[in-house]
């Protein structure tokens, strides 16, 4: 089995529980844990059983990079149909019951549960970013490949698209952390198939099969961000939006908690609140804009943002191949939700709508529209063996390895691009480590 040599010791890195067909390796705060392949139910009840290896003093050698971002993808393509079975009991432990369905409306006024958020407060503020890693990683992605199609890139090497793709996705990672949070984490998607899977077997299935850039830059980024300092997470069976959702409820419960997620999906206005806004990206440039209550309210209306989940699954997303409702788009949504109040309401009284295209399709409906909510509902009341953190795991601070660890990595990559992006990229993060060092206000514009 081939292992990436890390000091984990010196950052945050979390053992995650995975089942019999999951990725072997996981960065645990004391060393490489190598989760051994038996019984899933096992592994999720008894996380302590994984074997602890010695780990070396070096981030990586260089001559095991190739191997590092090249493995993988061919046996993750080849183990999809059978996950699709495994997945399905990732949530369902017979010591709990089933995850509900119980909307972000319902969690916003849960008490932190026990040895959560609750007890890393503290008296002074705490700002939380939790940065949709994956969105991030693709925005970079389509960046690079814009260039390469204008003719910006010539000179590229043929390892410089997903080396640039990782330094883009760095560099927005740090302009975030200009906002200076208290609190961070990058969260990415799982790899395999969902629970989502099992409800539905049509979901996502009008995707493109990942770029192999993607792939690759996937193999670096996740150690890149630990070696910064920063935490990284992926839970097996669960998407990043859910993820980052229950650990953003989490941290709204906490006393004196903002919170600030970066993401440019829509699926998070549904739990927007005083204490939490989204950092969208700007369709085009670099620019980040703050969205939080009052442009819910402009953009949208008198509607609260948990019933823009409604809104949702009367659209339906076909880039994830949610049906939603034929002829049925954000305008008439918005609509239908603002008179009806719910998309249960609506079915029950669907012969009263008055727009006639709309109608017909609300009575051809046969349980698509709840299907889509259900979809589309982010599963924020994830258990604690699945996200057993609290908010001390997530403090912004510097690497004790005073950053070896990164500059190692940026010297591996260095020779496929021109040397002036890392040496940019390396300024710039220690210019973040010594605001870590000495805590400063956060910027006004984002928190």
């Amino acid at each position: 089995m081939t292992s990436l040599r890390i000091l984990t010791q010196q950052h945050r890195g979390f053992s995650i529980p995975m089942h019999q067909h999951a990725s072997a390796m996981i960065l645990g705060k004391s060393g490489i844990l190598i989760l051994p392949w038996f019984g899933q139910t096992t592994a999720l009840k008894k996380p302590h059983l994984t074997k602890k290896l010695n780990v070396s003093r070096s981030f990586f050698q260089v001559q095991s990079f190739s191997s590092l971002v090249s493995r993988g993808s061919d046996a993750i393509r080849k183990q999809t149909a059978r996950e699709y079975n495994d997945s399905r009991l990732l949530l369902q432990m017979d010591d709990e019951p089933p995850l509900g369905l119980r909307s972000a409306a319902g969690l916003r006024n849960m008490s932190p549960p026990p040895n959560g958020y609750g007890e890393g407060g503290g008296e002074e503020e705490q700002r939380m970013l939790l940065i949709d890693g994956n969105a991030v990683l693709y925005r970079s992605y389509f960046k690079i490949m814009a260039r390469v199609g204008y003719g910006g890139l010539k000179d590229m090497g043929s390892e410089g698209d997903w080396v640039l793709t990782v330094f883009t996705s760095l560099l927005t990672i740090l302009r975030l952390l200009e906002a200076r949070p208290t609190h961070i984490a990058v969260v990415f998607d799982y790899r395999g198939l969902t629970f989502r899977h099992q409800i539905f077997r049509g979901y996502k299935s009008g995707r493109a099969p990942t770029p192999d850039t993607i792939l690759q830059a996937l193999d670096c980024i996740k150690p890149a961000i630990l070696s910064m300092g920063i935490t990284s997470l992926e839970v097996p069976g669960v998407e990043a939006d859910d993820v980052i959702g229950a650990l953003a409820l989490k941290a709204v419960a906490a006393a004196r908690t903002k919170v600030r997620i970066a993401s440019p999906d829509k699926d998070f206005f549904q739990i927007l609140s005083a204490q939490l806004r989204i950092l969208r990206f700007a369709p085009k440039g670099s620019g980040i804009v703050s969205f939080g209550l009052e442009e819910f309210a402009q953009k949208f209306g008198s509607i609260q943002p948990a019933q823009y989940l409604d809104v949702l699954a009367l659209m339906g997303d076909k880039v994830d191949s949610i049906p939603g409702v034929p002829g049925i788009g954000e305008k008439t949504a918005l609509k239908l939700v603002h008179e009806f109040g719910s998309v249960e309401n609506l079915l029950e009284r669907r012969s009263e709508v008055v727009l006639k295209r709309a109608r017909e399709s609300l009575m051809l409906d046969e349980g698509a529209i709840l299907l889509s909510k259900r979809l589309l509902t982010l599963r924020v009341d994830l258990p604690a063996h699945l996200l057993p953190y609290n908010l001390d795991d997530f403090v912004c601070q510097s690497p004790k390895d005073q950053g070896e660890n990164f500059m190692n990595l940026l010297q591996a990559m260095s020779p496929y691009i021109d040397p002036s992006v890392p040496q940019d990229l390396e300024k710039r993060v220690r210019k973040i480590w010594k605001t870590w060092q000495v805590p400063q206000q956060a910027l006004e514009t984002y928190f």
